[in-house]
């Protein structure tokens, strides 16, 4: 996976982006994800002309090879700044047109007068013109980021917005750009009526868009139904004997004709349980705190503590965790009894993550659940 990062942070325009451009870095470098970066600071595209720039252009190779894109600039009188523009207008000629085509692209601004809002509206249609998806918007002022290095509730917000991104792009993740009309270019592919404009569209019942969401759901559905099952097959113990990440089984001396109890094991017995599917062959060493804080029908929390070849669980709070997991406690359920990955459930949304990135993308690995 690889993403690009475009920079237009001069050192009179920087209000406070290119901390948040090293915070970025080292969340995406923790996620072990490929990184570059364009920095339009130090190439200083000249004035558009309309025609293609040979500097400019030795130095799009990044972005031609990124799957997703960042965008990095301020935004002074409500608009995204100069050198940033010139930019896009050079990707608006045909030899860039599929440079930024069906790419997921983050748009991140910061202005002290007020118009980062403007600006990403301005942005973003620029964005789309090309036939980028832009998945996430981060506006600033310049007065919170100068609070950045002490605002941890600022910096979580960002944090979160950067995790969907990411998923976005592990996903391929699109969605529907309306076309604009009214600025009288007509894509290719649109029919043209006998005045030169764009018929309106058929109705349809069902756009494409919505089929291919159908299908993405049902095949989650269907993945799910098949790793229940073999969960099902591999924890049903021919001899009856009881595995921990199942339910009890049935007394050999339960009568045939009477319904026998069961019980589950709650998120809490199966959270305790999980240094006994700790694989230190796999640990290769790793020192770590991972806490965990489960909400729902169960709320608790408590850490593991690996120790190179050791894992051990404790209840409460630990003081300084190297990544923190918050889960709801069905979904925390599905991932002990192996009906969902980690991984699996974190793209999807409903697991967050909190600190080392890259150190939770290591959890199925450790643990052996299935």
């Amino acid at each position: 996976m690889k993403i690009a990062y475009i920079s237009a942070n001069l050192p009179h325009y920087d209000k406070g982006m290119n901390k948040l451009l090293a915070h970025t870095k080292s969340v995406f470098t923790e996620l072990g994800v490929e990184t570059s970066e364009l920095n339009l600071g130090l190439i200083h595209p000249p004035y558009f002309d309309g025609m293609k720039n040979a500097h400019l252009d030795s130095n799009l190779a990044p972005v031609r090879e990124a799957e997703g894109i960042i965008f990095f600039c301020a935004a002074p009188f409500f608009a995204p700044s100069a050198i940033m523009q010139t930019f896009l207008e050079y990707l608006a000629l045909p030899e860039y047109s599929a440079l930024l085509q069906g790419k997921c692209c983050a748009l991140i601004v910061a202005s002290d007068t007020g118009g980062e809002r403007a600006a990403l509206q301005s942005l973003s249609r620029m964005v789309q013109h090309m036939g980028g998806y832009d998945v996430v918007h981060i506006g600033l002022q310049a007065i919170h980021l100068a609070a950045f290095d002490t605002d941890e509730n600022l910096r979580d917000i960002i944090d979160k917005d950067l995790e969907d991104f990411y998923r976005a792009v592990r996903q391929g993740r699109a969605r529907i750009i309306p076309q604009d009309y009214a600025a009288g270019a007509i894509p290719a592919g649109v029919p043209v009526s006998a005045n030169g404009s764009a018929p309106a569209p058929e109705k349809k019942t069902e756009s494409k868009a919505s089929k291919r969401l159908d299908a993405f759901t049902e095949q989650q559905e269907r993945e799910i139904e098949e790793l229940s099952r073999l969960f099902a097959e591999k924890y049903t113990e021919p001899d009856g004997e009881d595995n921990p990440m199942d339910n009890d089984p049935v007394p050999a001396f339960a009568p045939l004709t009477a319904a026998a109890p069961t019980r589950r094991k709650t998120a809490r017995q199966l959270t305790q349980s999980l240094p006994h599917y700790f694989q230190p062959q796999l640990s290769a060493a790793t020192q770590a705190v991972i806490q965990i804080t489960i909400t729902g029908d169960e709320n608790f929390e408590g850490y593991l503590t690996i120790q190179s070849k050791e894992c051990t669980y404790t209840d409460g709070i630990a003081d300084t965790p190297d990544v923190t997991v918050i889960a709801e406690a069905s979904l925390w359920l599905d991932v002990l009894n192996n009906k969902l990955t980690a991984q699996k459930a974190f793209m999807i949304g409903g697991l967050k993550v909190r600190g080392a990135l890259a150190l939770f993308t290591k959890f199925d690995t450790l643990f052996k659940l299935g």
